[in-house]
């Protein structure tokens, strides 16, 4: 994994549509990968339109602007081969990875994934694990286990040589389904996709293709089908670390920490209800509910009894591409990869809400939209009011409405002050839940279990590939060597678990288990 994080992580490039002469982003999200010193790069043709201009976003920090060139989309089905390739017009050399080979693919074959999924929403990108089911289905895709969703689209699929062997396209419902474009249609097709067009039918100029040099490197490695497996002596003994805790119509993981004479408990605090027992095995425990944090969605026990067993409170931080284990309390261990640093994730579905909305242009801010049944219809808003202060903070611009509710959860107050035409008013409004949309069918919204009710708002948090249920939330993570790395906090999306940090963990246990 060290390899091809580095030869391949420098050249994982995030890119969007630009309007160069304003800088506005024109476009969602999505990914590619530079494969020459002279920056061309390798994406997937949904993404593109030739002869558009592009940002280009280096996980350095780097920027570049990019023009979309050839690409190709049969006529009869505009989704194959979904083969694009862009070329960076800032002048510079550029961190770029090298192109292997489809031909010496094999089925159980480790890949790595490094792109940037658009929920995240981060500038570095994630790296995810997984093996070749197929490589050459009936559409002639590639298909990984390697987890995808919106945003991850053109980004790169490497082996463990740190080569691109293809390019992320397209998913279907269930985990197991993610389809790349073979590396071998961008070598063959190399040269006539430099021109700026569309290709309907495969580009009449092509290029020769040679062996893969390297073949006999490719190994394919059945254990990857269960990788758990691998583990299980693993789980047997970090298994002893877990609790299952459950009541009030909510289920969740727990973990179980020794500190000093005493044995406590961390969960997922809003997966956990105030009358909620605790059990380690078929065995209930006494527990007192010691502390909740809504920062960390963190929920603290304490035993009347100690147990014999704990994680200690020692952090050893996160690396990139390491093999993870989260036990659980009822089954079988969860195999992952680190695919991240600790990051933060501002609230958004977190948030407070309100239910009232200003329109982003200068002069009096006005309400727009006032929804009947929220907290605002219900407590008389109406459109047209205009907003004066909100908390003290006075309104200047639409952006300060938005920053002073991104600071609020449910359940919090917001002191409103108002005008309606020449009368001045306030109102004193208790914030809702954001009520959470169903699934909208897409592919990267059905996978079982869902995502987590509470899933951001967080300050240290980590990604990994971990394929959770809400419920398989509140337990531990570790490496494979049996070191505490976090506290399972969310299953995100269908890409990504979000595991709060170690030494965060051990933060909250130490100042809640003080009082």
């Amino acid at each position: 994994m060290a390899t091809v994080l580095q030869k391949a992580y420098p050249a994982s490039v995030r890119m969007w549509g630009l309007d160069t002469s304003t800088h506005k982003q024109m476009s969602a999200q999505f990914s590619g990968v530079v494969v020459s010193a002279d920056g061309y790069i390798l994406t997937a043709a949904h993404t593109t339109t030739p002869g558009f201009t592009y940002l280009v976003m280096f996980p350095d920090g780097k920027e570049a602007i990019a023009q979309a060139l050839g690409k190709i989309e049969m006529a009869e089905d505009r989704t194959v081969p979904d083969v694009s390739m862009m070329k960076i017009l800032t002048p510079g050399t550029w961190p770029h990875a090298e192109m292997g080979y489809t031909t010496s693919l094999k089925e159980d074959e480790p890949c790595v994934s490094i792109a940037y999924p658009e929920s995240l929403n981060q500038r570095l990108p994630t790296l995810r694990f997984g093996r070749i089911v197929n490589a050459h289905n009936e559409k002639g895709f590639i298909q990984s286990t390697c987890l995808m969703e919106p945003g991850d689209s053109g980004g790169p699929l490497f082996d463990l040589l740190g080569r691109v062997i293809g390019i992320h396209s397209a998913i279907t419902n269930g985990e197991q389904y993610n389809f790349e474009v073979p590396v071998e249609l961008y070598r063959k097709y190399y040269m006539a996709l430099r021109e700026a067009k569309k290709f309907n039918s495969l580009p009449e100029q092509s290029e020769k293709v040679d062996a893969d040099p390297q073949a006999t490197a490719i190994q394919s490695w059945p254990q990857l089908k269960d990788l758990k497996a691998a583990f299980t002596q693993a789980d047997a003994r970090l298994t002893q670390y877990c609790v299952w805790i459950s009541g009030g119509g909510k289920k969740a993981q727990g973990a179980i920490f020794s500190v000093g004479s005493q044995t406590y408990i961390v969960s997922k605090s809003s997966q956990v209800s105030d009358a909620a027992s605790v059990f380690y095995g078929k065995k209930q425990l006494e527990a007192k509910l010691l502390a909740r944090e809504r920062e960390t969605d963190l929920v603290l026990f304490q035993l009347k009894t100690p147990l014999k067993t704990g994680i200690v409170t020692t952090a050893t931080p996160v690396a990139i591409g390491k093999l993870l284990l989260s036990p659980l309390a009822e089954r079988s261990a969860v195999v992952s990869v680190a695919g991240s640093q600790p990051f933060s994730l501002p609230k958004f579905y977190s948030a407070g809400f309100l239910g009232a909305s200003v329109p982003y242009k200068q002069g009096p801010m006005r309400f727009s939209m006032v929804r009947p049944s929220s907290p605002a219809g219900i407590n008389g808003l109406q459109e047209g009011d205009e907003v004066v202060a909100m908390n003290g903070v006075t309104m200047q611009k639409p952006e300060d409405y938005g920053a002073t509710l991104q600071q609020l959860w449910p359940g919090d107050t917001v002191l409103m002050q108002l005008k309606r035409g020449d009368s001045a008013y306030s109102s004193r409004i208790v914030l809702a839940e954001k009520v959470q949309q169903p699934p909208s069918g897409h592919p990267a919204e059905s996978f079982p279990g869902g995502k987590s009710f509470r899933r951001d708002g967080f300050n240290a948090v980590f990604a990994h590939d971990a394929i959770l249920q809400p419920e398989d939330c509140g337990g531990p993570v570790f490496d494979t060597d049996g070191n505490f790395k976090g506290i399972n906090i969310a299953r995100f999306s269908r890409t990504s678990s979000l595991a709060i940090s170690a030494d965060e963990v051990f933060r909250f246990i130490n100042e809640k288990s003080a009082r």
